[in-house]
């Protein structure tokens, strides 16, 4: 997906449901302190996830959350990787003890989500090819053809 049809349902989604945006968020970080962070923690994530972050900060996104940089909040990325097999960055949660993940390799992140189930100990294939999808499937639970219906 790309990043502007990702806005745009973020905007629609807004509108018709704005108590999905109430919860609070972590602070943004610019593209310079994402930087500063990938170097020092070698750690080297998608421009995807890269946009997020310095876009809209990490924590709560409507029914999801998104790891972030901040490491005084729950949602800390580096807070949230002990159970996560290697090779993989838990980049979100589902409340239940299983996350979300991309792959990593040498610590660049690729794209593609991942489905980390904690009692089985496996990762899982999902739908989703980047965080945006990811985001506004899971997170906005977002229906092209219940929007159209609506007449947004």
């Amino acid at each position: 997906m790309i990043y502007e049809d990702f806005v745009e349902i973020v905007k629609k989604t807004k509108k018709r449901k704005p108590i999905l945006f109430e919860l609070e968020s972590d602070k943004k970080f610019s593209l310079n302190e994402i930087a500063i962070f990938e170097r020092e923690n070698h750690i080297f994530f998608t421009e995807e996830y890269k946009k997020i972050i310095s876009e809209f900060g990490g924590g709560y996104f409507g029914f999801s959350n998104i790891y972030s940089l901040d490491s005084g909040s729950d949602f800390y990325i580096l807070n949230n990787q002990r159970d996560v097999p290697k090779n993989y960055l838990a980049i979100a949660d589902n409340g239940c003890g299983d996350y979300y993940v991309i792959r990593t390799e040498n610590g660049y992140c690729q794209k593609g989500i991942f489905f980390y189930e904690h009692e089985t100990q496996q990762i899982e294939n999902t739908e989703f090819m980047d965080i945006f999808e990811f985001l506004v499937a899971v997170g906005l639970k977002y229906n092209e053809c219940y929007m159209e219906k609506a007449g947004e």
